[in-house]
């Protein structure tokens, strides 16, 4: 009896000390109530801010709680602890306790890396992977995160799911659906995207390897896609659906830029490892962009330069870089990164490669490997080197705001000392060539976003390009002495507005004006010294206003997309007005099939011009300093007026678009015509007897032809095939009545290309085809001009054989996830795998006879088997 009593008792005082604390509480239930409930049920005392806490409800998991409960579940649950202050008194203060937490962000396919990846908190984007796919934050254990990637689904994970002691490895899966902006999300391979406005966007930190690309080329990347190629093999020089380089307008962060090969074109001049975008179009130009006739690139740098430290460097066979992004604060972030040629350090078969590919057949020109070296090329002296140099400022001062400063500075230096042909001899005579070009460039930038989504654009841009070329020539007899000098500038300053405006959910209006300042100036001398002495001074200028306006209405509809808009500019240096209206529509049909079509004017007042100065007997130039930028309108060369017309083009597009399980196929065909071109740019066509003396034909061209895309992905394995079909025919009626082919007309071009990802190390092979390039035969005449006449075929009658290649390369990557994770990669690449000595096009020379100095031709080859290797490091 007294054993059971005792047992009553212990039980009404674990009843009264155990759950004298606890009060019935609702599934969903406002902190005021629950507080006020142990206030009035247990005398329990509480202080807190009743405006920061009346909306906040707690999810209770148990049909009652105690206060100890209450203080684990506030600090769940909210963004407040509950403090004891004494025995029954409590204060709720704002929880400022924070843990630091990490991750990398991968397709959970491929287990590529996702770079820029979005890191949303409270619907506020606050952070974004970089290069490694790789984010560190600190953050409250009850905070929850979504990770945004474009073409992924979301993923939400909570703070406190983190690993304490690791970085946590999270996976993205790729969507399924069609997404707003883009047609197809990984075009090629990952990093390359489709957009609805037929555009194509290249990303160089998501683009994976590609065949014959140790690292990433900016230029030569976009090759792979069909209608683009190089004929002349030149990385940096892009043909596009049949346009020449120099109609290509090329903007680096709004700066329009006029020289963009490193290595006479070998090389890009920009640094793919600040790059963030390359935007391209082939066909269906926005409004927004002129100036040219073929293709628009435009190329972004990074701007996350606000968020944390990175630097980052490699070295190649041909180059050295190095790049640094530091935040000054939460507005203003800078980046400054060089690269600088490493060739005139140590010189390997790179260089040499290269070389021989460039200044074949003239005195730039080296000796193979495998003879023996003559004693002037044991005595030549060759010193080459090139640079770039860019740096940028971000600032954000608030969330509708952004203003952006960016510069360029890009140049390629050239000495060459040819020693005499033979010692002692008075014919003999030494040379020196000294060649500088230089592309320099700024751009400002302020963006500023109004409340009712409208956006604001303002910039201002200035560019300089320059080249200084000098050729020095001493011999024993002072008449051999001979001096000669050549330069080209070219100014051109611009400013520019534009406002996009919302007027309905899917549609938009663009208003703009641009206004630009181009200047080009090109002068050169030749002095003859000994007994005849003789001074040729020879310049030519030229600048001009223009001012443009341009208005641009879109619509973005979830099967349809189209795109109307008009530019209006005024041309001073030829007092002429052009109007160009510019159409695109883009509409899906059935599910995954889509149909395009566009069509465009577009006008070009900047010419290149070639004045074959490597060839003329009295000169005898390297052929690198031969191109030069010229204005439209009146010039004076060589004592005779010309004038230049502003070259017009008029461009018709139609395809289709089919996607099914990871198949994309993609057909399009164009068509093109220019009007008030010049022959200006080929010396065959001064061979060619002209019903004029002028020496300035006026003519058109054509190209019509269709780009096919086949691709498909298998996991981590991708292959695709990419064919043109084209053809380009040029009239000028006083040299030839029937049309000929124009000199880089190849009818086909295929490329199939394949890429595997086995777990850190990538590879990739790719082969590529092309039909010969057109030329033109001389044959001896000494009535002809320069000693020959041409084919009685006429113009581009023959072809050389048919160019195919094969390229490989494989990368190895390897990351470090830790706190402060860093990483790397190491590459090789083997460019033109078996060797083969395709022929790209027809170079000149000039060959003294016995009474006359005959023009002959010659077969320019292309890169011979070229290794390259590059080690790379992140941090």
């Amino acid at each position: 009896m007294i054993r059971f009593k005792f047992v009553v008792v212990v039980l009404c005082f674990w009843n009264v000390f155990g759950y004298s604390q606890q009060i019935v509480a609702a599934k969903n239930q406002s902190i005021l109530e629950i507080l006020e409930m142990f206030k009035n049920q247990h005398q329990f005392n509480f202080s807190y801010d009743v405006e920061a806490i009346k909306n906040i409800k707690l999810t209770i998991g148990q049909s009652s709680i105690s206060i100890d409960s209450l203080v684990d579940i506030l600090k769940e649950q909210t963004p407040f602890i509950l403090q004891k202050v004494a025995d029954r008194s409590y204060i709720l203060v704002k929880n400022d306790q924070t843990i630091e937490i990490c991750g990398f962000v991968i397709d959970s396919i491929t287990t590529v890396e996702l770079t820029q990846a979005t890191i949303i908190k409270d619907i506020n984007a606050i952070k974004s992977t970089d290069e490694q796919g790789y984010f560190r934050l600190r953050l409250s254990p009850r905070d929850s995160i979504s990770i945004s990637y474009l073409g992924y689904d979301t993923k939400t994970i909570k703070v406190s799911n983190f690993s304490a002691s690791r970085c946590d490895t999270i996976q993205l899966k790729p969507e399924v659906q069609n997404l707003s902006q883009i047609i197809i999300n990984e075009y090629l391979t990952t990093g390359v995207q489709k957009n609805k406005d037929a555009s194509i966007n290249v990303s160089t930190k998501k683009l994976r390897i590609l065949p014959g690309l140790v690292e990433p080329d900016v230029l030569q990347s976009l090759q792979l896609v069909p209608g683009i190629s190089s004929p002349t093999e030149d990385p940096a020089g892009l043909y596009i659906r049949g346009g020449t380089p120099d109609q290509n307008l090329v903007l680096w962060d709004g700066i329009k830029m006029y020289h963009n090969g490193h290595f006479f074109n070998q090389i890009s001049t920009f640094n793919p490892y600040i790059v963030k975008n390359v935007k391209v179009y082939r066909g269906g130009t926005s409004a927004r962009y002129g100036d040219r006739i073929s293709g628009v690139i435009i190329i972004e740098s990074d701007d996350d330069l606000t968020e944390a430290l990175k630097i980052g460097g490699g070295v190649n066979f041909t180059h050295a870089d190095l790049f640094i992004k530091a935040p000054v604060s939460e507005k203003v972030g800078v980046m400054g990164a060089f690269r600088r040629s490493t060739t005139d350090i140590y010189q390997n078969i790179a260089f040499n490669n290269l070389t021989r590919k460039v200044f074949q057949n003239t005195r730039g020109d080296i000796s193979d490997d495998n003879l023996v070296d003559t004693m002037e090329e044991e005595s030549r002296e060759d010193n080459f080197s090139f640079s770039d140099i860019n740096f940028k400022v971000v600032w954000n001062p608030n969330a509708k705001n952004t203003v952006k400063l960016s510069t360029i500075f890009a140049q390629n230096r050239l000495d060459n000392d040819t020693p005499p042909q033979e010692i002692n001899s008075p014919n003999s005579f030494s040379t020196n060539d000294f060649y500088k070009i230089k592309n320099v460039g700024a751009s400002l930038n302020w963006k500023k976003k109004y409340s009712n989504n409208s956006i604001q654009k303002t910039s201002f841009y200035f560019s300089s390009y320059d080249t200084r070329y000098k050729i020095e020539r001493k011999g024993i007899d002072i008449n051999q002495n001979f001096n000669y000098t050549q330069n080209n500038d070219v100014k051109d300053i611009g400013i520019a507005y534009s406002l996009d405006i919302p007027i309905a959910k899917k549609q938009s209006l663009a208003l703009g004006y641009q206004f630009a300042y181009n200047e080009t100036k090109y002068d050169f001398a030749e002095v003859f010294t000994g007994d005849f002495e003789a001074v040729f001074d020879n310049i030519t200028n030229g600048y001009s206003n223009n001012h443009t306006v341009y208005s641009e209405y879109m619509y973005k509809g979830v099967k349809t997309y189209a795109n109307f808009g008009l530019r209006g500019s005024y041309i001073s240096s030829t007092d002429q007005f052009f109007v160009e209206p510019r159409m695109f529509s883009s509409i899906e049909i059935f599910k995954n099939f889509r149909i395009t079509t566009s069509a465009e004017l577009k006008n070009q007042q900047l010419n290149s011009f070639n004045d074959f100065g490597s060839i003329s007997p009295s000169i005898g130039g390297l052929p690198v300093a031969d191109n030069k930028w010229l204005l439209s309108g009146n010039i004076l060369y060589e004592g005779d007026s010309y004038f230049i017309p502003v070259i017009k083009s008029r461009q018709f597009t139609f395809g289709s678009l089919y996607t099914y399980k990871g198949w994309n196929f993609d057909l399009e065909g164009y068509y093109k015509k220019l009007t008030d071109i010049t022959s200006i740019n080929d010396l065959i066509l001064d061979v060619v007897p002209s019903e004029d003396n002028t020496g300035l034909s006026i003519g058109k061209e054509e190209r019509i032809g269709f780009d096919f895309l086949l691709k498909k992905r298998i996991r981590n394995y991708r292959f695709w095939i990419g064919y043109s079909l084209s053809k380009t025919l040029v009239t000028f009626p006083k040299l030839q009545q029937k049309s000929f082919s124009g000199n880089f007309d190849q009818r086909h071009v295929l490329n199939i290309s394949q890429t595997l990802k086995v777990n850190d190390f990538e590879f990739a092979l790719g082969w590529n085809y092309a039909t010969g390039s057109p030329y033109t035969k001389l044959i001896p005449d000494e009535n002809g001009a320069l000693g020959n006449t041409i084919d009685p075929e006429g113009i581009n009658t023959s072809r050389f054989k048919a160019y195919h290649r094969l390229d490989a390369s494989v990368v190895y990557r390897f990351n470090f996830k830790t706190k402060h994770p860093w990483g790397g990669m190491f590459g090789f690449s083997l460019r033109n795998i078996y060797n083969r000595k395709n022929t790209l096009d027809q170079g000149f020379t000039f060959k003294t006879g016995e009474n006359d100095i005959i023009l002959e031709t010659f077969e320019r080859k292309s890169l011979r088997l070229t290794p390259d290797v590059v080690i790379r490091f992140n941090f």
